[in-house]
């Protein structure tokens, strides 16, 4: 029943025609609302945290009051333990008035009354690139996409919302291109209780800069090319240095190609600039020293992935004890050398890491190889300012914050409010990247958003340290193979 205030004084009436104008919206609007819940044909469901008052006319022995514990029980004593989750306030007064009835021979013609005193509001979750994330109710256990958005802030600008993802709580998956819906026209994706809505931010490419150069790192393309002209590249970062090998420079195609060029000749116009693309990397490499340092490489699932210098007689059981030994979650089937002139072999080194004496532990190293140790399928990845970074074990229980744990939680220079989550796109799609706030999952709050894992996910914690030497970001594994895309090529060489 909609009630509508009554004003009660002459000076009232004198201010009251914009009051009753309102109130008269107001009654309007209600009852609205009231008859389109009616034609819905909404009915509530007892749910787990809900208050209920049972009642019994004449009988307050068998009256009570008592919550719905978590598991969506209760416990009543003319029927012990009763599920009373998703049932009606009618269907559990039925089922109660006849275990009291003649059929539970306990009264003869029992009336009972229940009343849902407290009650705990479904909510469904919003996460990614919105105002406010977190968890939205949905008062009445469902509610439409562009809702709940509004309900969260809205989206922030840099969201891509023709990307939104809907993690069912029944465990579908949905993609949804949410700015076809927000013409009021348009059909609604439904949202219910226990979803989650992933709003990721809008994918940018970079371009990856290594080397003997003014500015290394990422740079970042415009959203609306695919290519940077070369030219164009050099100058945003700074030209090259005087100890860069202007005869050398090459670019990482994120196909695993090489294009190789001289500066010098692209400088002066005397060749046509090479494009360079969204995850390709420019790599200047400083002039050879006189004798040239030689160099190889170890990187996957090992303990120290890194480049280190290449001698004489180097064998493949020097190179993995230099790096550490495989980590528990590598693959030593199919450990993989890739020599330079890109011929590549696969062995099995089970038997040396058992100590035999094998002819696979004396293999000999070559200047330029890459030891490339593979992880097993079920397995995920740390990387950045962590106390031990690497490939893990897999399991179906591990979750952002227990990975964290597990690499040695975060080093002192993290920055823990910019973890990303790298989740790989199902079949060659483009991948998704969540950004976390790890201090707070690491202190037990917002368990929302702390995610369980999958097998190939990646972690990264960005770090404040200051911008590192060559050598040292060659000793990066994400440097080795490129920075764009080396995770993929490690996980499916």
């Amino acid at each position: 029943m909609i009630s509508i205030p009554v004003i009660r004084s002459l000076s009232g009436l004198r201010r009251a025609p914009m009051r009753l104008a309102l109130c008269a919206l107001l009654a309007a609007t209600l009852l609205a609302s009231a008859s389109a819940d009616e034609a819905e044909g909404f009915v509530y469901r007892i749910r787990a945290g809900d208050s209920l008052n049972i009642q019994v006319a004449g009988h307050q022995e068998w009256s009570l009051s008592v919550g719905v514990r978590p598991d969506g029980r209760i416990t009543y004593p003319a029927t012990g333990e009763i599920l009373v989750e998703g049932m009606t306030v009618r269907e559990l007064t039925d089922k109660i008035e006849h275990a009291l009835g003649p059929g539970g021979r306990h009264l003869r013609s029992p009336n009972v009354v229940i009343n849902v005193t407290e009650m705990r509001a479904p909510v469904a979750y919003i996460l990614g690139a919105v105002a406010s994330a977190g968890a939205v109710e949905l008062p009445t256990g469902a509610g439409t996409i562009t809702k709940v958005l509004t309900r969260a802030g809205g989206a922030k600008p840099e969201a891509d919302l023709s990307r939104v993802r809907i993690y069912r709580d029944d465990g579908s998956t949905d993609l949804v291109d949410l700015g076809g819906q927000l013409d009021p026209e348009a059909g609604q994706t439904e949202i219910r209780a226990g979803d989650v809505l992933m709003v990721p931010e809008q994918e940018i490419r970079y371009v990856g800069v290594l080397g003997a150069v003014g500015r290394t790192g990422e740079i970042p393309l415009p959203p609306d090319r695919p290519s940077f002209d070369m030219l164009e590249l050099l100058v945003k970062i700074g030209g090259v240095g005087k100890e860069a090998d202007r005869e050398r420079a090459m670019i990482l195609r994120g196909d695993g190609s090489i294009d190789s060029f001289a500066v010098d000749l692209v400088l002066n116009r005397e060749i046509e600039p090479p494009p360079v693309y969204g995850g390709d990397v420019l790599w200047v490499p400083p002039a050879p020293p006189d004798p040239e340092m030689q160099y190889f490489a170890v990187t996957g699932a090992v303990q120290s992935a890194g480049r280190f210098e290449h001698r004489e007689g180097i064998t493949l059981a020097d190179a993995l004890a230099l790096s550490g030994q495989p980590s528990e979650a590598a693959n030593p089937e199919n450990v993989t050398i890739i020599h330079a002139d890109g011929e590549k072999e696969i062995v099995d080194i089970r038997p040396m890491m058992h100590g035999q004496d094998t002819e696979i532990a004396r293999m000999l190293i070559e200047p330029d190889d890459i030891v490339l140790v593979p992880a097993r399928d079920k397995s995920y990845v740390v990387l950045g300012a962590v106390g031990s970074s690497g490939f893990f074990p897999w399991d179906e229980q591990t979750r952002v914050a227990d990975a964290l744990a597990r690499s040695g939680g975060l080093r002192s220079e993290a920055v823990a409010e910019q973890v990303a989550l790298v989740r790989r796109g199902e079949e060659g799609g483009r991948p998704t990247v969540v950004q976390l706030d790890a201090r707070g999952l690491l202190q037990g709050e917002n368990e929302a958003a702390n995610w369980q894992l999958k097998p190939g996910d990646t972690l990264y914690v960005p770090s404040r340290e200051p911008r590192r030497g060559i050598r040292e970001q060659l000793a990066d594994p994400l440097s080795i193979l490129g920075i764009i895309g080396t995770l993929d090529r490690v996980f499916n060489w």
